[in-house]
């Protein structure tokens, strides 16, 4: 074996770790969306499965379960938008303490790091305090390092 058989594994093992710190900046909406999923197919398994023992065909219990599927996904809550007031409290207290200036609601906001559209939280290390005009103009555009984690 020649003696750089090692660089590919080092190569390999830092493209997943990258991958892997990226998924976990986004747990919260892979949670989410894992959690609508679930309940979906289990609604559609249990239509199915009791539309079966009722006696119906089996397109009636397909049809019917992926109705089900269909309502239990439109029930079931988005991910809420609401930053809580604890962890805004929190972020207000620690750039004060850091930048020595007072936090202004007309001047600064709360931003996310990486964007609550593509799939960042509302946990304190995913926010920052940054000035409204800056925020306003980056969009939800999340830079090409947000593979890097933090």
């Amino acid at each position: 074996m020649p003696p750089e058989w090692w660089i590919p594994r080092v190569i390999g093992f830092i493209v997943i770790t990258l991958v892997l710190a990226s998924l976990n900046r986004r747990r919260e909406a892979i949670i989410h969306k894992f959690r609508r999923v679930f309940f979906a197919e289990c609604a559609y398994f249990a239509v199915v499965y009791l539309m079966m023992h009722a006696g119906r065909t089996i397109i009636e219990a397909l049809l019917a379960g992926i109705l089900a599927a269909v309502i239990v996904n439109r029930i079931m809550p988005g991910r809420s938008r609401h930053i809580p007031s604890s962890v805004r409290r929190r972020k207000i207290a620690e750039y004060e303490l850091r930048t020595g200036k007072k936090f202004n609601s007309r001047k600064h906001e709360l931003d996310h790091e990486v964007a609550f559209s593509r799939g960042g939280s509302h946990t304190s290390e995913n926010l920052r305090v940054l000035e409204r005009k800056k925020n306003r103009s980056k969009g939800a555009k999340s830079p090409w390092w947000d593979l890097l984690g933090r």
